[in-house]
Formats: C-alpha cells, structure tokens, sequence
C-alpha cells in the first residue's frame, strides 16, 4: 500500500491517507491557490526494529500490552522473542543483554565489535528480489558492502552498518502466508535462528539467467 499526502490541517500539520490519487494540499489564510503534489512512500518500506535490553520480561509485556501483540515466537531459552501486530511474521524483536550497551550477547548480524547499542537493527523491506538484488549492486559501486547476507526462510536479508555502527537490514520478504510462518515458528530455534549464508551477486546473476524466485529464495534449516 502506498500513501499518499492529502491535505494540510489549519496548524499546518499533514495528514496521510492509503491512496494512489494525487495530494491536494491547501495553504494557510490567502498565500496561494491550492495545488496539487504527489507524496508517496515507496520500497524500501520500515518494517520492523530489533531492540536489545536489560530488562527482557518487563520490555517484552510492555510491547505486547501496548501493541496488543502477540509472541510469535520465543527462544527456548527465554532471552528472545519475536512479537506479531498483524499478518507479518515480526514487527518487533528484543534480545536480552546483561549490560545494554556493553554485552556482547545476541549481536546484530555481521557485527564484529562486540559492543552492543539499545537497538539491535532497524529493517526495510523490498517489495520485489529483484529491486533488493540491483540495489545491492548500485551500492557496490559506491563501497558500500553488507557485512552478512542470510535467507531466513521468511525473508532474504543484507546487513549493512551505518557510519555510526548502527546495523540495517535490507531485505525481500518471502511472503510465507499464515500456515508456513506457525509451521516456521512451530520448528523452534532450529528454524527460526537458522539462517543460510547467500551470495547476493550470484543471486542476482541467477536471475537474469531466468531462475525463478521461487527457486532463488528456497530455503531449509541447516543440519547438524
């Protein structure tokens, strides 16, 4: 869904509305006539935010009572979880840390420093593999490398650190429907903490070559 900027309040303050038409946005008093700009949010799109904590139990109630979320899934070990809003596998996670900026327990993914920030990752989502995989390439030419690719199975994600060391995940959401994400979760850790390396290159060189997505985002817990 895209949305759209519809229209200027009186103390100038927008209101957005889920729609493909044109904005029309009025001024203030008599400035000028009205006219017409289109403002839409395209991919990437905000997905979801990993946080880590001190405070685990506590964080993890306060999100599901004021979210009314659910948990889709949780490690077995109690120190994870991944928390559903709607149709999405996760819109929130949380790792626990014994020191919140200072344990190196659940890193963010290709992270090398040890040293973790209150925010594990922030994540945008890619409507389509191949928008994902070209931009992939137009930020290599720029120098700009994700420390890790992984296929989740829910998604296909490249992880990247911004300058001041923040982890982004950019990712293509494999689009499992209700029935395969309970089947995802219902595998436990295995399943959902078994991420498979990629080569994004290699995947994008496969399509062009005509494999199909279907084919290029498959995926099966690691054995052993």
């Amino acid at each position: 869904m895209k949305w759209s900027l519809v229209s200027v309040d009186g103390d100038g303050a927008g209101r957005f509305s889920p729609t493909h038409r044109l904005a029309e946005i009025s001024g203030r008093g008599n400035h000028r006539d009205p006219f017409r700009e289109e403002a839409v949010v395209a991919s990437p799109k905000l997905s979801h935010i990993i946080l880590n904590t001190s405070n685990y139990e506590a964080s993890k109630n306060w999100y599901l009572e004021v979210l009314e979320a659910t948990i889709g899934h949780e490690t077995e070990t109690k120190n994870a979880c991944f928390l559903r809003t709607d149709e999405s596998h996760h819109r929130i996670g949380m790792f626990e840390v014994s020191e919140t900026d200072r344990s190196a327990a659940m890193t963010p993914p290709g992270s090398a420093a040890g040293i973790k920030a209150r925010v594990n990752h922030m994540a945008f989502e890619y409507e389509e593999l191949e928008e994902l995989l070209e931009n992939y390439t137009r930020l290599e030419k720029s120098a700009i490398v994700p420390k890790i690719c992984l296929n989740h199975g829910p998604t296909l994600s490249l992880y990247y650190e911004d300058p001041n060391g923040n982890a982004v995940e950019l990712y293509y959401d494999t689009k499992y429907d209700e029935e395969q994400i309970a089947a995802h979760y219902a595998g436990g850790d295995r399943y959902v903490l078994g991420a498979v390396p990629f080569d994004p290159a290699e995947k994008l060189k496969e399509f062009r070559a005509g494999k199909s997505v279907a084919e290029l985002i498959a995926w099966a817990p690691p054995t052993g």
